[in-house]
């Protein structure tokens, strides 16, 4: 029985030599995970809500002071500056959490100053929102390239302002405490690396003293903090360290001699689970490594074990068992699950403030644009009424005008000479017949004015708090009209045909200026594919295939939506296009010719305001086909 058992060891040791290195190095993060000592961290994750020094950079006194009596209303630490400058020389100086910028200012404007910030690597940390009365997309974009993380228009509600104040301060510190954990973390693997160094110093001191001795094996593996045990070619243990007895409740590595995994507090699938890769290891004479598995200790309380198995090998070379080694995990693995959570919290934040980047970008675009339409709509209203309120009594002005020529030639039948050369200079006759259609057609003018009119304000109508019915084909006719100079012929191209296929659609209740934007944004779009597909070909080749836009509504089979079809004969996209086209800042066009806001809006509007959805369809060298559904 003593040969049995001492031969094993002898052979383990030969093994355990040539793998020395590896041995050594699993041995001391054993140690670390079983001395009995937590792994803590020794700074803890600030409380990312705590305030800190925010700096005012403005040139108006006025603005210096309601923006900074609002923070400090709201408990905040306000810092000022009147220019770039000074601002630049503060910064040297003062710790700050966050700066509000203002874009125009003389001397160094707001982006410069941005520039200045972001260059310096002691600053460049800091998030910066400018605070400008620039409302142009294009000034956005500038601002967001130089290393802004937000914009605040003038003039601004204070609410607005503490929520986004609040809102990047706590992006910012969760920022900075997720990088001292990561800081933290790399110093402790420096530590573990340092304990593994001079365990193995110590390993190496003792296999030297007593390493022809029994004594010392048994020594070796106590010592070892990790699970160690060795099994025969058929899974029976031939023994175990200190370390596994105990997690096994055994009084003593020896008594796991001759027992297998099912003999032991183990479950049947477990026991299953293991002999399964024990197998696989002796049967492919390879080592597996790293095997992350959870489990359950003697108490109930759930663990996760990374274990590494390794066939033995006898003097010829010969598999005739394998040896294991685990480590408890559980603590690193808790450490990366909450590392997982705080990365996931970040990144729900940054997709909550681009989301509301562009309900702002959209909210200011709808109010630009409504305002200029409808103050355009108004000023012509003026003329028009007048003009309208008029033609009708100079018609009756002009009936009475002839009726008293007609009067006079009846009452003087032989006019003088000099009166029958005017009437046959003015040609009395054509004027008597021409001047009545020349006003009618001043009538029609005047009529044609006012629809234009009526589309302005039916495509810019002010949405209300809360949805109205509204008729959809009326706001597509109302934006067809708007972008009718585009359909026009040129000396380059016809006419863009606007085919319209209207079904019998129910009045929808609905945000009907939002939706309003939508078909602008997909019409001029598809205005956009047409001219693009024109470029190199001639007027006569076009004309043969003309270019055409097609809309179509239709209310669906169960009656529950509406759903309208906006297809070009353009050259459609590739698929590289198709899978972003919805991304937001994302646009084909060369640079200062789109905002790549127009399609992301647009979807937000149908989908997330009108529980709607917004789909495509596009095939290279066909067209592209969108398709808008609305719930009735």
């Amino acid at each position: 029985m003593e040969a049995a058992s001492i031969k094993p060891c002898s052979l383990y040791l030969n093994y355990k030599l040539r793998i020395t290195n590896y041995e050594l190095r699993i041995t001391i993060f054993a140690m670390t995970a079983f001395s009995g000592n937590p792994i803590t961290f020794n700074n803890p994750v600030t409380n990312p809500f705590d305030n800190g020094i925010i700096l005012i950079v403005d040139d108006i006194p006025n603005n210096l002071k309601v923006l900074s009596d609002t923070l400090a209303d709201a408990g905040f630490e306000v810092a000022i500056a009147t220019s770039g400058e000074s601002a630049l020389q503060q910064l040297e100086h003062t710790t700050v959490s966050l700066i509000l910028l203002d874009v125009m200012m003389p001397g160094m404007n707001g982006f410069e100053t941005c520039q200045c910030i972001k260059a310096n690597p002691k600053t460049r940390n800091i998030p910066i929102v400018f605070v400008t009365a620039l409302s142009e997309s294009v000034n956005k974009v500038t601002g967001f390239e130089l290393g802004a993380v937000d914009y605040i228009t003038k003039p601004f509600q204070q609410g607005e302002v503490l929520a986004r104040v609040r809102t990047h301060l706590k992006l910012n510190q969760l920022s900075q405490s997720l990088e001292a954990r990561n800081i933290e973390l790399q110093q402790l693997t420096e530590q573990l690396e340092q304990r593994v160094a001079k365990r193995t110093q110590e390993l190496f001191r003792s296999i030297e003293a007593f390493k022809q001795t029994q004594q010392l094996m048994r020594l070796v593996f106590d010592t070892i903090p990790h699970w160690v045990g060795w099994k025969d070619i058929n899974s029976v243990y031939l023994g175990c360290n200190q370390s596994l007895a105990n997690a096994l409740n055994l009084s003593s590595p020896d008594e796991i001699l001759g027992k297998t995994d099912y003999d032991l507090q183990t479950s049947k699938e477990e026991s299953d689970w293991f002999r399964m890769c024990d197998r696989r290891v002796m049967e492919s004479g390879r080592a597996e490594l790293h095997i992350i598995e959870q489990s359950r200790r003697a108490d109930g309380q759930p663990i996760w074990l990374d274990t590494n198995k390794m066939p033995l090998r006898d003097a010829e070379g010969n598999v005739f068992g394998i040896l294991f080694v685990t480590q408890d995990i559980t603590e690193r693995q808790q450490a990366e699950e909450e590392l997982k959570q705080q990365k996931q919290n970040l990144e729900e934040a940054l997709t909550e403030v681009q989301r509301t980047q562009v309900q702002l970008v959209q909210s200011e675009k709808m109010s630009a644009l409504g305002n200029l339409v409808a103050g355009v709509a108004h000023e012509i209203n003026n003329p028009i009424g007048f003009l309208g309120g008029n033609i009708e009594p100079a018609l009756d002005y002009i009936k009475d005008i002839f009726g008293l020529i007609d009067l006079y030639q009846d009452q003087y039948s032989t006019p003088s000479e000099i009166i029958q050369d005017e009437i046959e200079t003015i040609d009395l006759d054509y004027i008597r017949e021409d001047l009545p259609k020349l006003v009618g057609s001043m009538k029609e003018g005047v009529k044609r004015i006012r629809d234009i009119s009526t589309s302005l304000r039916t495509f810019s109508r002010a949405d209300s708090d809360r949805p109205v019915f509204c008729n959809i084909h009326d706001g597509i006719d109302s934006t067809i009209l708007i972008l009718k100079h585009r359909l026009k012929a040129s000396e380059t191209h016809p006419e863009i045909q606007v085919i319209k296929e209207y079904g019998q659609l129910p009045f929808v209740e609905c945000f009907a200026g939002q939706l309003n934007q939508v078909f602008m944004n997909i019409l001029a779009n598809a205005i956009d594919a047409l001219e693009e597909s024109n470029i190199g070909r001639v007027f006569a080749e076009i004309q043969a295939n003309p270019n055409c836009i097609t809309i179509i509504t239709q209310i669906s089979d169960d009656k529950q939506k509406i759903i309208i079809n906006i297809k070009d004969n353009g050259q459609g996209m590739n698929e590289e296009i198709k899978q972003k086209i919805f991304d937001h800042l994302f646009t084909t066009k060369g640079v200062g010719k789109g905002t790549g806001l127009g399609l992301a809006i647009a979807r937000q509007i149908v989908e997330e305001t009108h529980s709607g959805k917004l789909s495509f369809n596009s095939v290279l060298d066909e067209g592209t086909e969108f398709f808008i559904e609305i719930p009735v």
